[in-house]
């Protein structure tokens, strides 16, 4: 099923087999001793968020619940963002509060999904730069703030046996975040003069995609937060 849903996909930004991911979660989990029910849902954990459409989403959960049972779509949905609709921030603060209400297998995979994503966002960082952070969907500022808490709700719910490896790949992250950062992505705005001596502002690379895509105000590209009652562009 992993194949048939993953196989043609490829990985945001580095033109990796997606599979890879699933794979690398199931690793994790198999050399944390998961029970099987949990290893299974590490292997399938993003079949329900990808897909294309509502129909799409229903028969893969019906497909999880009739091959692999209740215990494997349970933990399936519940590592699974379910309302696509909602701005950003939104999407991800439900996710958080969901993860501290979340049975310790849900937790275990999350932990193994999180821990190979920071391991390929340090190295692919290390490699590109800043210009790693237009492969996202938010600012760099909104998608550091997301995985500092994850990282954190793991931290204290799980044992330090599971989380080990992804506090090595987080000090990585952070050593990287703490390098000085090219002038022309240190902020949104950045004055130039045009031939006349007339100034403008413009936005600076990183970020014109992003507003592009998520249809940031300027006002939200500088603070970093939504507008109340924001309405996320349909997909």
């Amino acid at each position: 099923m992993a194949i048939r849903v993953h196989g043609g996909m490829i990985r945001k930004g580095d033109d990796q087999p997606y599979l890879i991911h699933p794979i690398s979660v199931l690793a994790l989990l198999v050399r944390w001793e998961a029970d099987e029910d949990t290893c299974i849902a590490g292997l399938l954990h993003d079949v329900i968020e990808d897909a294309e459409h509502d129909v799409q989403r229903a028969e893969y959960r019906k497909e999880i619940h009739e091959k692999f049972g209740d215990a494997v779509l349970e933990i399936v949905e519940s590592v699974t963002e379910q309302d696509k609709s909602l701005p950003w921030k939104e999407q991800k603060k439900r996710y958080l509060n969901h993860l501290k209400e979340a049975s310790k297998e849900s937790l275990l995979v999350s932990c193994a999904d999180r821990t190979h994503n920071v391991a390929a966002l340090v190295e692919a960082y290390a490699r590109e730069g800043e210009e790693v952070w237009r492969r996202f969907n938010a600012l760099k500022q909104w998608e550091v703030w997301f995985i500092d808490q994850v990282v954190e709700i793991l931290k204290e719910r799980l044992e330090e046996k599971y989380t080990e490896e992804l506090r090595l790949h987080m000090n990585n992250l952070n050593e990287l975040l703490s390098q000085v950062i090219p002038p022309e992505y240190r902020s949104v705005m950045t004055e130039i003069s045009d031939q006349d001596g007339k100034k403008r502002f413009v936005i600076d690379p990183l970020y014109q995609e992003l507003r592009d895509h998520c249809m940031l105000t300027e006002k939200e590209l500088e603070s970093g937060k939504l507008e109340d009652m924001k309405v996320a562009k349909e997909q």
